[in-house]
């Protein structure tokens, strides 16, 4: 069976190798096994990847599932769906004394709405609020923000409940909406909280600056369809006045954490200033 030259160490070696591919494994022996991605599957998939690529196969597609609806009706069917919410039914039928006031605009909430209904909102109409705005104009249409978002607000907890639609246009990859048009509302939700809070100085909204914003993106935020923001202040005892300190919640539609983030924000006073310049230059002279 062996060479004669073979020592007899070297036959006990090759009779245990032998014996252990032979007999199963084992004492928990696991022998190894061979890796999947090797030089033909991966030539395969990258083959079958420029085919798709040359086609548009997978362009077409998306582009078929993503097509926006122009139909005047589509934006009656979203708001119909936004009020049967089982969150926002919640909190536009507050029993009396929960103190939620409903709100809803494209942009300026804190002034062109409330009709001076609260004590600490001073509600001024200025022209400055009535020029075209990204989200008052540009994104709002079929596929960007297609209706009005709607915002409901403690004005005891200071706590506010942002609804806001975010479409297709809106995506950064494939069917995700953009990290920075989440950034953006965040940004744009925590400085109107701040100016509807009763423990901050001004109710203007752009007297207010985001210092510090951090973002703790959970998971992707899906497009084509409702997302929830849920913004409160944080207490910060001996701060500044003039800072203050909010959290937000981004939930999906069934109520999935998406987004997680906190804001330092610090009163500039730069509304207000404008405010009074613009007011003193419209005094007609006698």
């Amino acid at each position: 069976m062996f060479p004669k030259r073979i020592s007899p160490a070297a036959k006990h070696f090759f009779r245990a190798q032998s014996t252990r591919t032979a007999v199963p494994p084992q004492f928990g022996f696991i022998p190894p096994k061979k890796g999947f991605f090797n030089w033909k599957v991966m030539a395969f998939f990258f083959g079958y990847g420029c085919v798709l690529s040359y086609s548009e196969y997978l362009f077409e597609k998306y582009a078929d599932f993503t097509e926006i609806d122009t139909d005047p009706m589509a934006q009656v069917k979203l708001e119909f769906f936004l009020r049967k919410m089982p969150l926002y039914e919640t909190l536009s039928h507050a029993v009396l004394g929960q103190d939620w006031v409903k709100l809803s605009s494209w942009e300026n909430l804190d002034r062109n709405v409330l009709d001076g209904k609260l004590e600490n909102i001073v509600v001024r109409l200025q022209p400055e609020y009535q020029v075209e705005q990204l989200t008052n104009h540009t994104l709002a249409s079929a596929g960007g923000i297609a209706v009005k978002p709607v915002i409901f607000h403690n004005t005891k907890t200071d706590e506010t409940v942002t609804f806001v639609h975010l479409g297709y246009k809106l995506c950064g990859y494939p069917f995700i909406v953009h990290g920075g048009m989440i950034a953006t509302l965040l940004n744009e939700t925590f400085k109107r909280n701040a100016s509807l809070s009763s423990s901050t100085l001004s109710s203007l909204k752009t007297d207010y600056k985001v210092e510090t914003l951090n973002i703790d993106y959970k998971a992707p935020a899906f497009a084509h369809q409702f997302f929830v923001v849920r913004t409160e202040v944080v207490d910060a005892p001996g701060h500044d006045k003039n800072v203050c300190f909010l959290k937000s919640t981004l939930l999906s539609q069934q109520g999935k954490v998406l987004v997680e983030a906190q804001a330092e924000l610090r009163n500039t006073g730069r509304g207000s200033r404008a405010a009074a310049r613009d007011w003193k230059f419209s005094i007609p002279k006698i």
